[in-house]
């Protein structure tokens, strides 16, 4: 018999589905529209009523702010069936690969865009939702690691090479291809739980830019699905949950300079090519105690679908029920705590998500353990008082540190989204599925807006400094601490609504200092830097039909 494919087969149910009648509306915000994110969550800061969601598990339900966001309904009542918005994100970096959190574009210099349309349609208790990307990148070649540098250098690369599937370029030409994107069967046993199947992206964590455990960095992937569609209410305060099992894709593009050796060993070790099994879970709870408080865990684990043993791979169960594989070291996990605090009489909010890479984080093992790989997001956002005008100020900032402190971690390359089993890490088609600033990076943000409805005008200002573990590892010993890559950027942004199109656009240069750790030979020590300026924009737009 011939196999039929799961796009073949969202195909035939989107037919299916279009027979039958409507009577309620239950999609969800595509990550996509991260303006409307944006504009929900300053919407809460602004206004206690509106609802007490976490903003730390999403993508959110469409129905639980019909009445909030700043376009109209896209379903009439007892519609057969519903066209949803029309997306159209457009990016272009002038000389080399900058951004994250982009979903499944690729890392790449020239133009790129993703077009993403689709319906949704609901029959008592069932919902589906197709929602297709097409992706398209010009993909032109642009530098990456120097081959100059001495295989020792490779060497020290490489160690992050084996141990993760994040590809600098993917290929050579253009880039085309199409994902199932935002797509989804679902069924709904009551207004509180949902469960099915998705390929939406999934944001677990308080963070605006950075997520740790997952984000919407990396195209969504299959994944079986539990979760609250609102905070469920119980005698110590509203809880949220997510628990999910999915199947990871490798990028199929071998890293560079295969053939290096050095100390006669071949630095390459080909990777097992087996697809990947997640489980994770993540619950947020909002203690009834302290209003606008909310405190969440999540937690990951991942392996070759070929080593699952037990039921305790199937579910989120590593570090506490062990497998035969969890003994035998086949598992990745990693996790993290967080907390997200609105404090409504400022207008504000702050927020927190401390993690680990090696295994679930507690606040008893963060406090009381040493030497494993650390990572958090620290931030805040505040709003001003209303003006006369009805305008806001707003300011954003954010710290994400990766990079490990302890040296033995380093030399051994434990990054996070690295694993010594499961070689392609923590990743989905060649992108870190957490933060997209990546492994051993640090990023810090600062964001200053002028809101005014759903209308934003800003600047923002972001230095991102890269693979700081590689860094010490490659060059530590020779003491050269000149060659620390630094990203510098500045970038204008603005959203706006006009009728029934929502425009998000940016437009900024990128100062990369000693970009790819190079530095020009016989240079001087004042001017030793492989240094470019990087022009970096794109253009989201919103099409709601109705």
């Amino acid at each position: 018999m011939k196999k039929i494919s799961f796009t073949h087969f969202i195909f035939a149910m989107a037919i299916a589905f279009s027979l039958l009648p409507i009577n309620s509306t239950a999609q969800n915000i595509s990550l996509q529209a991260n303006q409307l994110y944006d504009y929900l969550r300053n919407k809460q800061l602004a206004d206690s009523s509106t609802p007490i969601e976490s903003f730390c598990i999403l993508p959110l339900p469409y129905k639980n702010h019909i009445d909030t966001l700043p376009y109209t309904t896209p379903l009439k009542k007892n519609n057969h069936i519903s066209i949803l918005p029309f997306f159209v994100n457009t990016q272009y970096n002038s000389h080399h690969p900058f951004g994250w959190n982009t979903g499944a574009m690729i890392p790449s210099a020239g133009a790129q865009l993703l077009v993403s349309g689709g319906i949704f349609a609901q029959y008592g208790k069932f919902s589906f939702q197709l929602q297709p990307e097409i992706v398209y990148a010009q993909n032109l070649s642009f530098g990456t690691f120097p081959t100059e540098f001495a295989d020792v250098i490779w060497s020290s690369y490489y160690q992050w090479l084996n141990k993760i599937d994040n590809p600098e370029q993917y290929g050579n030409g253009s880039y085309k291809k199409l994902f199932p994107g935002q797509s989804a069967i679902l069924y709904h046993p009551s207004p509180s739980i949902a469960m099915g199947i998705s390929t939406e992206n999934i944001w677990w964590g308080p963070g605006i830019f950075n997520a740790l455990i997952l984000s919407n960095n990396a195209p969504g992937f299959l994944h079986a699905t539990i979760h609250s569609q609102k905070p469920i209410a119980t005698k110590i305060g509203h809880f949220e949950f997510q628990l999910i099992g999915g199947k990871l894709s490798n990028s199929g593009i071998l890293p560079p300079e295969t053939n290096r050796y050095y100390n006669s060993n071949r630095l390459y070790q080909p990777k097992n090519d087996d697809w990947r099994y997640l489980s994770g879970l993540t619950v947020s709870w909002q203690p009834k105690w302290v209003k606008g408080l909310f405190i969440g865990f999540t937690k990951a684990a991942y392996l070759y679908h070929s080593d699952i043993s037990s039921i305790a791979d199937i579910l989120p169960l590593a570090n506490i029920i062990q497998s035969k594989s969890a003994k035998q070291q086949k598992i990745g996990s990693l996790g993290s705590v967080f907390m997200r605090y609105i404090l409504s009489e400022e207008n504000a909010e702050i927020y927190t998500e401390f993690g680990r890479n090696d295994k679930m984080a507690t606040a008893l093992n963060l406090l009381s353990e040493n030497n494993f790989p650390l990572g958090y997001t620290v931030g805040l956002r505040k709003l001003t008082n209303l003006r006369d005008n009805g305008s806001r100020f707003e300011v954003t900032a954010e710290i994400t540190q990766l990079e490990l402190s302890a040296a033995n971690l380093i030399t051994n390359a434990e990054s996070w989204y690295t694993n010594n089993y499961v070689r392609q890490g923590f990743t989905n088609n060649g992108k870190v599925l957490g933060a997209g600033i990546g492994p051993g990076s640090n990023s810090q943000t600062i964001d200053i807006s002028w809101l005014k409805g759903n209308k934003k005008v800003g600047i923002q200002f972001q230095r991102i400094i890269h693979n700081e573990d590689f860094y010490y590892n490659a060059f530590f010993d020779t003491q050269d601490y000149t060659r620390h890559w630094v990203d510098l950027g500045t970038t204008a942004h603005a959203y706006w609504k006009f009728n029934s199109f929502y425009l998000k656009a940016e437009m900024g240069l990128i100062r990369s200092l000693n970009y790819e750790w190079w530095r020009i030979p016989g240079s001087n020590y004042f001017k030793m830097g492989y240094d470019f300026l990087n022009f970096h924009g794109g253009i989201s737009l919103i099409y709601q039909l109705y």
